[in-house]
């Protein structure tokens, strides 16, 4: 695993999963998020994200987070990794992780952020109704096709998750012994 794309949901753990994988694996993590916001709650143009990606996409190991909601960089992250982890949590897993999200960085800048944009709070029916939106079919159906090419994980759930996270630790302490 050199190209990791992780998407899914919003609040949905993609950060906390790349970062963690960061770590084990020694690659390099990049957050959509950080990449298309900017000051003062404006978002970057389709193009300068586009650019930005393209970049990263060359490098030799990456890790990129981000929704699926910009699918103009989407089919390119999918294109250029070597595996794709997708979220498919259930809605109240995701509604947990917004909410507590929230009063982790309420009036901050979360780390994973561009920009000098603070959490606002309280959450909007807008957030409620963007972690309703998605995973879709149509996402399912954009990354299936992959599974004859890539490695595909999907995380159902949090000992999706931690399986994954301890199959990959279990790689790398084999990976040093030899």
């Amino acid at each position: 695993m050199n190209k990791i794309t992780i998407c899914g949901g919003t609040a949905s753990g993609k950060t906390t999963l790349s970062n963690k994988i960061g770590k084990i694996l020694n690659i390099p993590v990049y957050h959509l998020d950080k990449i298309f916001w900017k000051d003062n709650q404006v978002f970057a143009s389709q193009a300068e994200g586009i650019e930005a990606v393209s970049k990263i996409l060359q490098e030799p190991r990456w890790i990129i987070d981000g929704s699926m909601h910009r699918s103009k960089t989407f089919d390119m992250r999918i294109a250029e990794a070597d595996t794709i982890v997708f979220y498919d949590l259930p809605l109240w897993l995701t509604l947990w992780r917004q909410t507590k999200r929230y009063f982790k960085y309420y009036n901050k800048v979360r780390p994973d952020m561009g920009g000098n944009n603070k959490q606002k709070y309280p959450f909007t029916w807008k957030d409620i109704q963007f972690a309703l939106n998605s995973p879709t079919a149509d996402q399912y159906a954009k990354i299936l096709p992959y599974k004859e090419t890539k490695k595909v994980i999907i995380i159902k759930s949090i000992k999706d998750e931690r399986n994954f996270l301890h199959s990959l630790k279990s790689q790398e302490q084999k990976f040093d012994k030899t």
